[in-house]
């Protein structure tokens, strides 16, 4: 069993070899240092299917193309609530996840300047794609669920009532990642809760790729 030791009135635990009190308190204050105290983690994610373009891309990308996408949020405490929890995972859900959602979900997402230069020709696109529900339920149907107003800058379009997400920077799993940590950042972080990184990934499974963004 590893030894305890007290280093400045705090408990540090020293390896079974004996390396000496010094000097098993001088790894303790440097782990400490390194990687900060002690903390509780939690991870909640959703899945959102839509399609994006990637301006100005070399290969594929260029085109419309879609994904079955996961958005995961990371948020940390050295203590927690009066409910025991870092976070209750529904306010996570209803704060970060559920509002991106629905400005993503069946969506295309492609950034502003990309918005300005198409979006009379997605009205036209829209209308007759819109328009093909007259033959099977006689009217134009409703709206899809969409966002009112702006998330952490971004925001829906209905051109022809398609459903357009709009960024302000070219959507990419590196961008996503950081739009979605600073939203989170905004709506979750206070003096005891911090958010450790989003993640993006652009597949419905975890896999070994996945865009996040972290701060320093």
């Amino acid at each position: 069993m590893p030894r305890v030791t007290r280093c400045n009135g705090l408990h540090a635990q020293q390896p079974q070899a004996r390396i000496g009190t010094e000097a098993a308190c001088s790894l303790w204050r440097d782990g400490r240092a390194r990687y900060g105290p002690a903390m509780y983690r939690i991870t909640k994610g959703i899945h959102a299917h839509f399609a994006h373009h990637v301006r100005g891309h070399r290969g594929a990308c260029i085109s419309l193309h879609g994904h079955t996408w996961k958005l995961e949020v990371t948020v940390a405490a050295e203590t927690l609530d009066d409910e025991s929890f870092v976070v209750d995972f529904s306010v996570m859900k209803r704060e970060v996840l559920q509002p991106a959602h629905l400005l993503l979900d069946h969506s295309l997402a492609i950034g502003e300047a990309t918005w300005a230069e198409t979006k009379d020709s997605l009205a036209t696109l829209g209308n007759i794609l819109v328009d093909s529900r007259q033959h099977t339920m006689g009217s134009r149907g409703e709206l899809q669920p969409h966002l009112q107003g702006e998330l952490a800058g971004a925001r829906n379009e209905l051109p022809g009532d398609i459903k357009i997400a709009v960024f302000p920077f070219a959507p990419t799993s590196e961008t996503l990642a950081r739009w979605l940590y600073e939203l989170a950042e905004e709506r979750l972080a206070d003096d005891r809760v911090s958010i450790v990184n989003a993640r993006i990934y652009e597949a419905l499974h975890p896999v070994e790729t996945w865009a996040e963004y972290a701060p320093r």
